[in-house]
């Protein structure tokens, strides 16, 4: 057994072919800064995106092939064994990138990039996948990268990084209803977004042009008011960027980026009215960090570093910038990072 104290659990997804240990689950300590992996399991082409529901008893992962599907795992506790049961290959998953929950759980997102289409399933009562409830295709040259559900209400944000656009939608009874979208800055890209409920803030890392856009939502959540754009690297860089992940720290209020291409870490201060003030642009310690997560307690930032094939671990220092901590971990092209509290029995 794994012991739980200062220790948090990390799903990871990766690049990899059915016959690799593709799907790996480690254990993180604050303390000591260090890694162990404590299970991983094959039989599924890149796993590139992961979602894990509350209880930490289900994963749900897609296969990012052209043909691609969903599968789903019961996560044994003992050492966090994963034991497929059941997977989706119907046709209608085509080049998928993402995959989340809505809050509820009943519920199941796939955004398919390749295929220009997003997908709603409902979810039986033991957490395997029961029916299509509802599909939107979008136009050609369509490539939808992310839905996330705006916290405390039904309604959901999708980015459209091929068209530059935004879409809003409310979900009720598993259909999603379109209520906006609106144009972003053309040829942006936007790929990634995070929400400070707190503030009625969306920012949206874009791929294509190194910024941030920050979007006001109203109290209805039906629009979005473009309030700033602000760049993620604050120098001359004379290589190409692609704007990758983003998050928040919400307790220290601070929002992070990352950087493919500059390889780094670019680090903002959420001010008191949602607006953002950079402050800081630290090394990823490794090439193409496509994907990050902070832990639960706000202390680490780790690091998929793709094409360096290592986990790296960051201290976030009082300041809110990260410092390396001289811990990584090797795994072949990590690409999707979940943390989760170490679960109670």
């Amino acid at each position: 057994m794994v012991s739980e104290k200062d220790t948090f659990i990390i799903y990871t997804g990766t690049y990899g072919l059915e016959e690799d240990y593709a799907i790996q689950v480690l254990a993180f300590n604050t303390t000591s800064r260090s890694f162990k992996q404590l299970n991983s399991v094959k039989g599924i082409a890149n796993p590139s995106y992961l979602a894990v529901n509350r209880k930490q008893d289900t994963l749900y992962v897609i296969s990012e092939e052209k043909q691609g599907k969903v599968a789903c795992y019961d996560i044994i506790k003992d050492m966090f064994r994963l034991e497929e049961k059941g997977n989706l290959q119907d046709g209608e998953i085509v080049g998928p990138c993402y995959i989340t929950l809505d809050e509820s759980e009943q519920y199941l997102f796939v955004v398919n990039y390749a295929g220009g289409s997003l997908l709603v399933y409902q979810l039986a009562s033991y957490q395997t996948i029961e029916k299509l409830t509802d599909q939107h295709v979008y136009l050609p040259g369509s490539h939808p990268h992310m839905i996330i559900q705006i916290p405390n209400t039904s309604r959901y944000i999708v980015t459209d990084l091929g068209l530059d656009k935004v879409y809003l939608y409310e979900l009720n009874k598993g259909k999603l209803t379109l209520i906006n979208e609106f144009a972003t800055t053309s040829k942006s890209g936007p790929r990634h977004v995070a929400v400070f409920g707190e503030h009625r803030k969306i920012y949206i890392v874009n791929e294509f042009n190194s910024q941030i856009a920050v979007y006001n939502y109203d109290e209805t959540c039906s629009k979005l008011e473009l309030v700033q754009e602000i760049n993620v690297l604050n120098e001359t860089f004379n290589g190409k960027n692609f704007g990758a992940d983003i998050h928040i720290a919400y307790e220290r209020s601070f929002l992070y980026t990352s950087n493919r291409g500059h390889d780094s870490i670019s680090v903002f201060k959420i001010n008191n009215n949602g607006l953002l003030t950079y402050i800081d642009n630290v090394s990823a310690e490794g090439k193409w960090p496509r994907n990050f997560v902070i832990t639960p307690d706000e202390t680490t930032m780790l690091v998929a570093n793709q094409h360096t094939n290592a986990v790296v671990a960051m201290e976030i220092q009082a300041e809110g910038v990260p410092k390396y901590t001289g811990n990584q971990f090797s795994i072949e092209a990590p690409v999707c990072l979940k943390s989760f509290d170490f679960p109670s029995e």
